[in-house]
């Protein structure tokens, strides 16, 4: 399996300090509100995706659609603090290892000359302008440890005036980034390569344990369908409601093999709590069969439930499982804390809370 065994987060948004290890097939993060779940699966995809200086706008703009302009990078450091570099460090299971960190600083070039007011040359005055973004990254595979960079700058106006590429730096991993947000949702892609490799099937039975009714699934301009029984022609997806448009979004995903790393945050939001046990025993089972990993988050205590029911159904996926429930604790800062499927198990049996432990 591609993926990660652990990550070390500094200054990451409201994460000063986190370690997470022994990461499995299917990890799932639980905590309170603003506990740094999302955090972490944005830190994962920026790992995944470290050579793409466009990633961290984006990832701003997946939180929030109001949030995706270049002054907005600010937003990732933690407290605001521009002194304060963002630094991820991890381990993969090929042995290598990763460490990113991002930098806004001020760079002149001739695009920012032209574009600052009246013709000005840049001084030690107008520097207070950040108009670069930098990405650092190491990869360290045994003895060979080899240094990126890549950047963005931007204008006064906050457009991008120039890119800068990693230079002889080619990323082998692919990751998808389902957020919580339902209407960012969109499993066309993820169809289509499957329709190309011939496993559309796969997808189309799992959505019939969704919904019996269901008969077919189909993509027309770029807009998925599906066949219901009794009715003549086929129906929009996104017209069915927020429950099968969920589902279809994290099974085609999970589903597809060319997806290395799914990232679903949310995983509850859209649906009810009878398509929980489903929804896990398929993510598990595409996971297998695919060779990826998924990372969770969720709210959801029900949605707890239901995954140990599954689990108890299928030992044969018990092994694949993590919990981590993040905590801001008084007297260790932020930590998670592991749980696998015995503890999951003990803490459904007793009604123990899993989601916040109080230190």
């Amino acid at each position: 399996m591609d993926g990660f065994k652990n990550i070390e987060i500094k200054n990451f948004r409201g994460i000063d300090h986190l370690t997470i290890d022994d990461f499995s097939r299917v990890n799932i993060f639980l905590g309170q509100n603003s506990s740094g779940k999302t955090s972490v699966l944005e830190c994962l995809l920026l790992m995944m995706g470290i050579s793409n200086p466009d990633l961290p706008q984006m990832v701003n703009s997946i939180r929030s659609r109001s949030f995706s302009g270049f002054s907005d990078l600010t937003y990732i450091f933690h407290r605001l603090d521009l002194k304060t570099k963002p630094e991820i460090s991890s381990e993969l299971f090929d042995n290598s290892k990763r460490h990113l960190s991002l930098d806004l600083t001020y760079v002149f070039d001739e695009q920012s000359q032209v574009s600052l007011q009246n013709g000005q040359i840049p001084t030690s005055e107008t520097k207070t302008f950040l108009n670069t973004l930098k990405m650092l990254f190491d990869i360290e595979f045994g003895q060979q440890k080899n240094t990126y960079e890549c950047s963005l700058t931007a204008n006064q106006q906050g457009l991008i005036s120039n890119k800068k590429l990693a230079e002889g730096y080619l990323e082998k991993n692919s990751v998808a980034f389902l957020p919580a947000d339902l209407a960012a949702g969109n499993p066309a892609n993820d169809l289509v390569e499957l329709i190309k490799r011939r496993l559309k099937d796969a997808v189309t039975e799992r959505l019939k344990n969704f919904d019996s009714r269901i008969t077919t699934l189909e993509i027309l301009n770029n807009v998925a369908y599906v066949g219901l029984e009794g009715i003549n022609q086929l129906m929009a997806v996104n017209m069915q409601g927020d429950g099968l448009r969920r589902y279809l979004n994290i099974v085609a995903a999970s589903a597809n093999p060319m997806n290395n790393i799914l990232l679903i945050d949310e995983i509850e939001n859209g649906l009810h709590y009878s398509a929980y046990e489903k929804l896990w025993e398929a993510i598990f089972a595409l996971a297998t069969t695919t060779n990826k990993q998924v990372f969770v988050t969720t709210h959801s205590k029900e949605t707890l439930s239901h995954l140990n029911e599954m689990l108890e159904e299928h030992p044969e996926y018990q092994q694949e499982m993590r919990l981590y429930t993040i905590e801001n604790t008084k007297l260790k800062g932020l930590q998670a804390y592991k749980y696998t499927y015995g503890g999951l198990s003990d803490a459904c049996e007793n009604d123990v809370e899993l989601r916040s432990i109080a230190l």
